[in-house]
């Protein structure tokens, strides 16, 4: 085998062991996250049993939503962890943090065996789940679209966007497993446990994967150029002093991924639950066919991304949101087939957004300051409008109906479109190292940073 296939070879084992490893965390954050949607209502029962079952349920999201407060704080420790020590390490730590969290929700007593500090430990694990989550997903973008080529990080990155997908499906077939075998005192004594305590074993493959990671070259070389400098900002520090506009343009994005994502995974089973009369059996069975249904088209979507400008492909994305919004809440009112129609294109609308998220933390940012300026707005945007995503979803539609939850994302949707025609950069190389000076940001080949769509 000659020098140069024997080196693509090894960059090819890199990029898969990259993939692999952020994937395997996606599937485990939103297999954890999405089960305390769907078992919102269980939840509600056994932790806020005092008050009203509409109160209880809004108490029940007002954790869920508190909690990603600290997604922001885990970005910028574990960012400041993958800027100055590797990729790999931060991804390890939060992964095991993420696992363990998740684990203990489902060890929980309940209020009836302790009273109030069921709901405060509820909260407490719920705190350490959404820290470690500000760890996991914009450092996964980050892991394996920096050792991706530019014309290979739509077909690569689209392995991020299915594992989230795999991460809620396999929350949803496991939640209707126990559903299937249990009965309903069954299911609220400790049925309902199960799928959280089997965050330990993912956790662990998790782990495993990632400890035999490398991080990228450009990274590498990234952290060889500023050990030369013992003077320097801690990365977002000098994220701050750099890219501001940048920050600013991917949370405007995240705005818009977070809110659609989390009112699909955080509220809509409860929408059909509380507010359409499904059983749990019945709504969850809707989503997981809808999920099975959009998962070959976004995979599709997304590798077709290599072959479009990112701004046409964000563009798109948010336009679809914007005009499918109003008629998805208006099937999800007509029957399970109506439904099941409003939440696979929802679907396969939402998913590839996450894809455009994926390419904006790499081409918005220098390689030395990459995870902490990507991964602040992308938390932020995430607590902002995610975790308050199914509380105000739920509210509204109490007070008001459904209808109103769809007039808010599409607001959000308009914002998106703006961020995507204005903000989004087509496909570039960034920087190695970060400088005041906006002019000494250039391609790795030396040309400036002028929008270079892929062919």
């Amino acid at each position: 085998m000659s020098i140069t296939a024997t080196a693509d070879h090894e960059s090819r084992l890199k990029i898969r062991q990259a993939t692999r490893a952020g994937a395997i965390g996606n599937l485990i954050e939103f297999f954890d996250f999405s089960l305390y949607g769907f078992f919102a209502v269980m939840i509600s029962k056994l932790f806020f049993p005092t008050i009203s079952p509409v109160a209880a349920l809004l108490a029940t999201f007002a954790v869920y939503g508190g909690a990603f407060v600290m997604r922001p704080v885990g970005a910028i420790v574990f960012g400041h962890i993958a800027d100055r020590v590797g990729r790999r390490r931060a991804l390890m730590i939060s992964v095991v943090l993420m696992s363990l969290s998740t684990a203990l929700i489902g060890m929980l007593p309940g209020y009836a065996q302790i009273g109030v500090f069921a709901p405060a430990l509820l909260l407490l694990c719920r705190l350490t789940q959404a820290f470690s989550a500000g760890g996991e997903q914009s450092n996964s973008y980050v892991l394996v679209i920096e050792h991706s080529p530019v014309k290979q990080r739509g077909r690569n990155g689209s392995w991020l966007v299915v594992s989230v997908m795999l991460g809620v499906v396999a929350g949803i077939l496991l939640s209707l497993l126990m559903e299937s075998v249990t009965s309903d005192a069954q299911m609220e004594a400790w049925g309902w446990r199960v799928p959280f305590i089997v965050a330990v074993p993912l956790g662990l493959l998790g782990l495993y994967l990632r400890i035999k990671l490398q991080d990228s070259d450009v990274f590498k070389d990234a952290h060889a150029t500023i050990a030369n400098e013992p003077r320097r900002h801690s990365p977002l520090v000098q994220a701050l002093r750099t890219v501001p506009k940048e920050m600013l343009i991917l949370f405007g994005w995240i705005a818009l991924v977070s809110l659609a994502g989390y009112i699909l995974i955080g509220f809509m089973v409860t929408l059909l639950v509380k507010f359409e009369g499904y059983d749990m059996s019945a709504a969850l069975g809707i989503l997981a066919v809808s999920f099975l249904i959009g998962i070959p088209a976004v995979l599709a979507i997304c590798r077709w991304a290599d072959h479009l400008p990112r701004k046409v492909f964000a563009t798109a994305n948010a336009v679809a949101m914007l005009l499918w919004t109003l008629p998805a809440f208006w099937l999800v009112g007509q029957g399970p087939i109506g439904a099941g129609i409003a939440l696979t294109v929802w679907i396969i609308i939402m998913y590839p957004m996450n894809l455009v998220a994926g390419f904006a933390v790499v081409e918005l940012f220098p390689v030395d300051i990459r995870a902490s300026a990507s991964g602040v707005p992308y938390q932020l945007g995430f607590a902002i409008f995610g975790g308050s995503a199914p509380y105000l979803a739920t509210w509204l539609t109490s007070s008001l109906s459904s209808m109103s939850v769809a007039y808010y994302v599409a607001a959000v949707a308009l914002i998106g479109i703006l961020v995507a025609i204005f903000g989004i950069p087509n496909a570039r190389e960034m920087a190695v190292v970060s400088t005041v000076d906006k002019s000494g940001l250039q391609f790795d080949d030396g040309n400036t940073l002028d929008d270079v769509p892929v062919p």
